[in-house]
């Protein structure tokens, strides 16, 4: 099944105010909706994830001390809660998110526990981890997490990327021939143009998850797929892999589950 196939961790980079917040309930919705559109912002989950209200949409934040002060710290033991709940069957939806704000406010401890988690999660949890300082989290938590960079403000459905829109374009059609085609002509950049070609279609595909842009068609399990593989082509990239590997593999993935 594609939802195998998601990934099950994503970080979330930017600024801590409200525009983060927003693009964090709009992913968590992305990831509940069963529309084909999503997130469709009209269904049952959509509606209780972007009213605050889901039950399988669970907040993990830094707790009041016995002075009514904020810990320095998200604590160890919500982290074991959240692990251990996370093997607990989702109350409405298909999968359960948990949202952690502040991830970089996780000790070394929290994160060895949450590494336990991310390691070998059941197949409905998916977390959520936002943070203005990735470098704060250890490089084995970084590295089982997609990571989503740029949180943009205003409305993105003016000047864009034309490779971006194109790519979505030709992954909502499933036209394997017209992909391979797009992969094949761009084979040639050079690493830092083919980089900068991945980030922006990265970009593309975390609007639509964010709702900032007009979804073309593409099912949430391809949306998310399509993340962790355009990451994937991004860190083969910077471990010298060449362009030309990289988008042959686009070519060969991009539509996969549609064969």
């Amino acid at each position: 099944m594609a939802e195998k196939r998601l990934s099950h961790a994503y970080m979330l980079v930017g600024p801590d105010d409200p525009e983060r917040e927003r693009t964090a309930a709009h992913m968590a919705a992305g990831l509940l909706c069963q529309a084909d559109n999503a997130p469709c912002g009209v269904c049952r989950d959509c509606r209780k994830v972007l009213a605050g209200t889901h039950p399988d949409v669970i907040t993990v934040e830094r707790l009041p001390d016995a002075k009514g002060q904020l810990h320095r710290d998200i604590l160890v033991d919500q982290i074991r809660a959240v692990a251990a709940d996370a093997f607990v069957a989702p109350n409405e939806a298909a999968r359960k998110v948990y949202v952690i704000r502040e991830a970089d406010r996780l000790g070394t401890a929290a994160q060895n526990a949450l590494l336990k988690a991310l390691e070998d999660p059941p197949g409905h949890a998916c977390f959520l981890l936002l943070t203005t300082a990735a470098d704060a989290l250890l490089p084995t938590v970084r590295s089982r997490c997609v990571r989503a960079d740029g949180v943009r403000r205003g409305d993105l459905t003016a000047a864009s990327n034309p490779a971006a829109e194109e790519y979505l374009r030709l992954a909502a059609r499933g036209s394997v021939p017209d992909i391979t085609r797009f992969c094949m002509l761009r084979a040639k950049l050079g690493r830092e143009e083919a980089d900068g070609l991945l980030t922006e279609l990265l970009d593309a595909l975390c609007d639509v998850l964010c709702g900032r842009r007009s979804n073309p068609g593409l099912r949430p399990e391809e949306l998310f797929r399509l993340t962790a593989l355009l990451e994937r082509g991004r860190t083969y990239l910077r471990h010298n892999v060449s362009p030309k590997q990289v988008f042959g593999v686009l070519a060969a993935e991009t539509l996969k589950e549609q064969e």
